[in-house]
């Protein structure tokens, strides 16, 4: 039984730009659960994803899922996998609670920084939309732009300035790297748990790309954070 990952790719020598689908695919792979990463097809994927975005899965079992924590959440209990079992109630609270942190809020700061902030939107326009032919690119490019553009506006990260928005971002990381002090893994585990599969994808979406800005120094100058990146790459994806 197969799992199919709709992903978008490869990029920056990771396994995906979105730590949505990274974040996926290293859970497949640190349970062992057999899968087949779907070529993205920008005529066809979104129009299949259930909720209109990447990823999402098609499980024998399961059926059609989108939203990265459904994914997980379905496979897990459809499996009886459960990789926070190590951790005690207060523990798997607070893991969801960081969780949470980096879904609806590191994403966002992330997402300015690529899309709002250069060098990043330079460096994203050159990726992401390298295989829409040229002339629908003049239309394409800045129409995808003004709509992330208004979702930062929307959420509330785009409402602020610059310096506000990467010191959010800092408080984030900082949060985490007080959290995971100086431990392998999250929590003082044998073993990755949700949150170290969550924190691999999130950092490694700010540190991993060729962009530089202060959220990616922020990242950089916690060295625990660095390594403990560096540890689930190897572990997962060597």
């Amino acid at each position: 039984m197969t799992v199919k990952l709709h992903k978008f790719g490869e990029a920056w020598g990771l396994a995906d730009p979105s730590p949505f689908c990274l974040k996926v695919e290293s859970f497949l792979r640190e349970t062992q659960i057999p899968y087949e990463a779907v070529t993205f097809d920008p005529k066809r994927s979104f129009a299949l994803a259930p909720k209109g975005k990447l990823p999402f899965i098609e499980d024998e079992n399961e059926g059609i899922i989108g939203d990265s924590r459904f994914i997980i959440k379905r496979l897990s209990r459809a499996r009886a996998i459960d990789l926070d079992a190590p951790l005690a109630d207060r523990d798997r609270c607070v893991s969801f609670a960081f969780r949470r942190m980096l879904d609806e809020h590191l994403y966002w700061i992330g997402v300015y920084s690529r899309w709002l902030d250069e060098p990043g939107w330079s460096v994203i326009r050159k990726i992401f939309f390298a295989r829409i032919p040229t002339p629908m690119r003049t239309f394409v490019v800045p129409l995808a732009r003004r709509r992330m553009v208004a979702a930062l506006r929307a959420q509330g990260i785009g409402r602020h300035s610059r310096d506000e928005v990467y010191a959010l971002g800092k408080e984030d990381l900082q949060a985490l790297s007080t959290l995971l002090g100086q431990d392998s893994y999250f929590f003082a585990a044998d073993q990755p748990t949700l949150l170290d599969l969550w924190t691999h994808a999130f950092v490694a979406e700010i540190v991993a790309p060729p962009i530089d800005s202060p959220l990616k120094n922020a990242a950089l100058s916690l060295s625990n954070l660095c390594d403990h990146y560096h540890r689930l790459q190897n572990r997962l994806y060597a």
